[in-house]
This record gives structure tokens, sequence and C-alpha cells, in this order.
């Protein structure tokens, strides 16, 4: 799996989210407060935002899995693109554009462009109203157009643009947003596969749910490394740790492990005894998963 793979799915919904064109959106009516972080902090957060990207499969690997267990292109489980106006406050707006943006990979793998624009256009919303999009330039956003159809150059110009934003958001204490986009996003792709469960339950569906534990571990510890007093980060860090309780038994290959390729999606533990998902805990974490993301789009 290519570098500029590993990186695909926190800027999938960034890039996309530029992609939709121009609005006149209003601010956010409040912001969430700016982190203070000595630089000691942030590159430890960092090192823990890299391993992350490594360990958790991007949406459209999620969604390739989806379509290889044979399931149906289900919109009802996606996030209404009629949500989008509702989301007035900075953390909704961060963690919503992480959910649009899996929403999206979602949509595009099972070809439905229409509904991709929908969402490509519910990101940029967002996007502008959160300021991300002051991040990179119009040469940058012609340049992704001309490449839509060469993935690999496409994928190049994704990593790239996602390291710009990230710097971007260093740069005015603002990182804090994208550790919830990062949660977003990564919420609704468990929650997305815990739900096609219930119609296609597959071993490779079960085994990469139960392999979302080491992410988990991981994405735990880079929200809680934020000190800033702040109640729906509070909550989300909550959230997750209700979900790394129900993770704690599920058998996995250990971290650092090696992996193996599978059909282009990176299996953790390579010849190891595959992880394991039991139905009692599969049907936990779907029910908490959507319990959780529901929170977090209403």
């Amino acid at each position: 799996m290519s570098v500029m793979r590993k990186y695909l799915w926190p800027a999938a919904f960034i890039v996309a989210a530029s992609l939709a064109g121009c609005g006149g959106e209003p601010a956010a009516q409040d912001q969430l407060t700016v982190d203070t972080a000595t630089d000691s902090t942030k590159e430890e957060r960092m090192a823990k935002t890299k391993k992350i990207f490594y360990n958790i499969p991007s949406p459209m690997e999620t969604a390739a899995l989806l379509k290889k267990a044979g399931a149906q292109y289900n919109s009802k489980i996606l996030n209404d693109v009629k949500n989008v106006d509702k989301y007035t406050a900075a953390s909704q707006q961060a963690l919503n554009l992480g959910v649009y943006g899996a929403d999206l990979s979602y949509a595009s793998v099972f070809n439905h462009t229409q509904e991709s624009m929908f969402y490509t256009s519910c990101s940029r919303k967002l996007a502008d109203r959160l300021g991300v999009t002051n991040a990179f330039n119009d040469s940058t956003l012609e340049l992704m157009q001309s490449k839509m159809n060469d993935r690999d150059a496409l994928l190049d110009i994704i990593s790239t643009t996602y390291w710009d934003v990230d710097a971007y958001l260093k740069e005015n204490g603002r990182d804090n947003i994208s550790a919830l986009m990062i949660a977003g996003g990564w919420v609704e792709g468990l929650y997305v596969a815990t739900q096609v469960t219930t119609t296609n339950d597959t071993p490779d569906l079960r085994r990469r749910i139960a392999e979302q534990k080491h992410a988990l571990d991981d994405l735990v510890a880079l929200v809680s490394s934020y000190g800033v007093e702040d109640a729906r980060l509070d909550g989300v860090k909550g959230d997750l740790a209700a979900l790394q309780e129900l993770f704690k038994e599920i058998k996995t290959p250990e971290p650092g492990a090696t992996t193996t390729e599978e059909n282009g999606v990176t299996v953790i533990g390579g010849n190891e005894p595959p992880a394991t998902l039991t139905d009692d805990q599969l049907t936990a974490i779907r029910d908490k998963a959507a319990s959780i993301r529901n929170s977090y789009i209403n």
C-alpha cells in the first residue's frame, strides 16, 4: 500500500469539500477553545495522528470491503444532506465534516454520482464555515479537478493537500478541529460497517471491524491529548472510551505485527490467527456506534 493511500481517508473529506464550489456561508456561531499545547505535546500528537492514519482503513477501503461482502447501496444509513444547515457549533461542523466525508466515499465506491455530489456540497459548506478552505488555493483545486481520472496522481495531491490543511490548522491553534474530524469520520465508518452486518455478515467484514481495536486506542490517546475546556470534546472522549470498553475483550493481532495486502486492503497480522468477533460483541459495538453516531448528526 502506498504512503499516499495510507493517508487517504482524513484527506478525502477535506479535499472533496473543496470541489463543490464556493458559497457565502456564515461563520460558526461558536468556536472550539483554542489549544495552547506545548511544542513537545504537539509533536507527540502528530506522531499519534500519523499512527492512526496508518491503522484506520480509509472510507474508500471500508466501502470497497462492503461491496465485496455483497452489500447493496443503502442511502438510508447515511447522514441526511438536509442536516448540514443545522450544524452551527464549530464542534458539530468538525465532527460532521468527518461524517459526510465517510458517506461521500461510500456513495462514490457504489458509483452513486448524484449523491456523491450532494455529500461534496455538504462537506464544502462545513469546510467554509470552519475556515478550512483557506488552507489551499485555486491552483490546487484546478490541479485536482484535472487529475480526477488519474487515481495515483490524485492521491499524491490529496496527501500533500491534507498536510497543508493540517499545518494551517496548527498554525492557527485549531488542530483540535482536525482531531474531531478524524473522530467523526472514524465513528461513521464503524457505524456504516456494523449496519451492513445486519444484512451482509461476512468473516472479512467482522475481521475489519475487530481490527479497529488498535486504531481506536490510538484515537482515544489523540483526542485525550487536548487539555482545552470544551464540553463537546469531553463528550467525544467519553464516547470513544465507551467503545474502547466494548473492544477490550476482542482478540486481535498485536500492534506492530506484520501486515499483508489482500485485494488492495491492508490486513494487520499477516499469517497470525485473524481477529475474532463474537455475535454478542458485534451487537454491542453496532448498538453503541449507532447511539454515538446519531448523537453527532442530530
